[in-house]
């Protein structure tokens, strides 16, 4: 049984959030980078940052302004990336069966 498509956007936004927060802490673009990539608008943002920051994902720095992702957010983003590789292969060998 597999994620369903809008789960898998769901994550995929997730995923988005977190590599952009991943790169240098004091890029203060770092807002409109993640919007672009996300192509979300800020509103929409801040229910991803809230909840994201909740579950100890991302850390937002008061100071400069910026999201960062916190370890746990890394090994998130580890986690879901070989679990995409791994979706991505199965995909292609079903595609591979059928012809």
């Amino acid at each position: 049984m597999g994620i369903g498509l809008e789960k898998r956007a769901k994550l995929g936004i997730i995923s988005l959030i977190l590599e952009v927060s991943s790169t240098d802490a004091n890029d203060t673009k770092k807002i409109t980078k993640i919007m672009y990539n996300t192509l979300l608008n800020n509103p929409r943002l801040k229910g991803y940052w809230t909840a994201l920051t909740e579950v100890g994902l991302l850390t937002y720095d008061n100071t400069t302004q910026t999201f960062k992702t916190t370890e746990k957010g890394l090994r998130f983003l580890q986690v879901f990336s070989e679990l995409d590789q791994l979706s991505r292969e199965e995909r292609e060998r079903k595609k591979n069966n059928s012809i």
